[in-house]
């Protein structure tokens, strides 16, 4: 199938932009294969130039509608009509089209063009890279240096098992994984069968200073009948050590565990699991947050908002749950560094691919400086979230705007309340982070639509189905590119080893500005001020540099001097 044959109107002419990130203007809108163009009129005298138009991706567009300028039953088709395109990133724009007949036509197409269900159609397949890839990052995260890390801390304790070669044991994990050294690809196989969507026990992190341990994992299929499986027993007590003692730390509240148990879930039986102690939190369910979204999203971009918004913010629940991941990884990162003989910290929530990889990654971020850094953080993604198979195509179908019809009970904004939490993190921590919030918002962009194969698929299996990583280029080998890598650097980043202890108080959660009202705020003054401020940072540090040259060159000089006076003194003295 030809993408150019499910374009009803691939141009039309006498468009008004009414409203969008520019101000109002008159111009052309024409549509291909895997893009939107509007080309504005040039002043008269002036020829066209390709660096005014407007590009959108139909992949980034969330929701359509048409309305008619005229609403009276006889209007005319020359009336016209506002064409209304809600994107995935919040932006709104509105076009004003002349032929009522043309504006429908356009809005079928896109709406078709932005709802395809067919991956290979997607626009990474088609992306002419148009710079030179001098770092490859598929490769920024490695199973192997990441084992050699371990090694280093926990030498003798764990192995890279093989056991999802072709992923033959678990379709959302990788192929390679790490388990306790000892245990057999069999007791893996059969604890797969053991857990929700086969996701057995796999190691996450493992702490430097306290030796303390993360392990990944998906709810027990207990059901009523109370399944008991000895393999994931021993699996369990394998990743302890020699502590006699395990945390199992629950994102479901207990009042979840029972109707979990009813269809078929559950959680771990004390009886069965002796060694273990048990933390209830009570995370947002994935339909919770796209609820609270979208009624933040909906108060954001309320023109009229008056005395009620802040109520209507806090309605929405948004800050809420963002402050609820944070104070529960907070909770985690306290028990790891409180139990210093090397506890074992099992984190899962029903199928482990939402709320779990929240809270791995966050106590990450809070206790591991490399995870601050660009590249660490690149990294951690890769680890926690795309290889360990957050479905990104499912939960990123849908934005704040739309549902669909058959994606809509598994749309979530999941990435994104984990950026959110992030943000809260630097916010309070503002020279911890390499990076800037810039960055945080590239990767909320990216996640629902990309040119690029980064997110493209729910898991490595479709990745590899795919060919993504011979076929399409990878969004961090774009990120670390010299030119572009600038705009993401935080000028006030101070490397530390320190943990960053976030302030969970409710009243210290703040609406993340930035991304929910990027396209109703003039940025314009906070951004020449910030790089006014990055300026004075960067010649700070020049200051500081030369400083540190001057000291050392003068120490070498009372060095030299020193000596060649004690020469002089021995010359004297014979």
């Amino acid at each position: 199938m030809e993408l150019a044959e499910l374009i009803e109107k691939s141009r039309v002419d006498n468009v008004i932009l009414r409203r969008g990130p520019r101000p109002k203007q008159a111009g052309s809108l024409a549509l291909i294969g895997h893009h939107l163009i509007f080309s504005p009129n040039p002043p008269p005298g002036q020829k066209p130039s390709h660096d005014d138009e407007l590009w959108l991706l139909h992949r980034a567009i969330d929701r359509v509608s048409v309305e008619n300028l005229n609403k009276s039953a006889n209007a005319s088709p020359t009336s016209g009509a506002h064409l209304t395109l809600k994107c995935k990133n919040f932006l709104i724009c509105v076009f004003e089209i002349a032929n009522v007949f043309d504006c429908a036509a356009v809005a079928r197409s896109i709406e078709t063009l932005s709802n395809l269900n067919n991956r290979h159609l997607d626009y990474p397949f088609y992306y002419q890279c148009p710079f030179k890839v001098l770092d490859n990052g598929w490769n920024v995260y490695d199973i192997e240096l990441e084992f050699t890390r371990l090694c280093s801390i926990l030498p003798d304790r764990f192995r890279i098992s093989p056991v999802n070669k072709n992923f033959t044991t678990c379709v959302s994990y990788p192929e390679k994984v790490i388990v306790p050294k000892g245990i057999g690809d069999d007791y893996l196989r059969i604890s797969a069968t053991f857990r929700d969507s086969c996701r057995f026990p796999v190691l996450s992190f493992v702490e430097a200073h306290s030796k303390s341990v993360i392990v990944r994992t998906s709810q027990p299929l207990l059901g009523p009948t109370n399944r008991r499986c000895t393999e994931d027993e021993v699996i369990l007590n394998a990743y302890l050590g020699n502590t006699t003692k395990g945390f199992i730390f629950d994102t479901r509240p207990k009042s979840l565990i029972l109707a979990a148990k009813a269809r078929g879930g559950g959680a771990e039986p004390p009886f069965c699991y002796r060694a273990w102690s048990y933390v209830h939190l009570n995370l947002p369910r994935i339909n919770e947050l796209q609820e609270s979204l979208a009624k933040l999203v909906d108060v954001c971009g309320d023109a009229d908002a008056n005395s009620n918004y802040l109520s209507r913010v806090n309605y929405s629940n948004w800050l809420t749950h963002i402050h609820s991941m944070i104070h529960a990884a907070g909770i985690l990162s306290q028990s790891i560094k409180i139990h210093n003989r090397g506890a074992t910290h099992v984190v899962h929530g029903s199928e482990g691919l939402d709320m779990t990889l929240v809270l791995t990654s966050l106590a990450e971020v809070i206790l591991n400086p490399d995870c601050r850094t660009i590249r660490g953080f690149q990294a951690l993604i890769e680890r926690e979230w795309i290889s360990a198979g957050h479905p990104f195509v499912l939960r990123c179908a849908h934005s704040a705007y739309a549902v669909g019809t058959l994606t809509g009970p598994y749309e979530s904004p999941v990435f994104l309340a984990f950026l959110d939490c992030v943000w809260q993190i630097s916010h309070a921590y503002p020279t911890s982070m390499e990076f800037n919030e810039q960055l945080l918002i590239y990767l909320f962009e990216h996640t629902y639509a990309s040119e690029f194969g980064t997110f493209l698929c729910n898991n490595d299996k479709e990745r590899r189905d795919l060919k993504v990583r011979e076929k399409t280029v990878s969004l961090w080998s774009h990120m670390n590119h010299p030119e572009v890598l600038d705009g993401f650097l935080n000028p006030y980043y101070r490397p530390a080893q320190c943990d960053l202890w976030p302030i969970s108080a409710a009243q210290e959660i703040l609406l993340w500005e930035r991304m929910f009202f990027r396209w109703r705020i003039n940025w314009q003054d906070v951004d020449a001020k910030q790089q006014m401020a990055a300026n004075w940072a960067a010649r700070e540090r020049e200051l500081q540099t030369k400083l540190a040259t001057l000291l050392s060159q003068q120490a070498q000089n009372n060095a030299m001097n020193s000596a060649a006076s004690e020469l002089q003194s021995c010359d004297i003295t014979k």
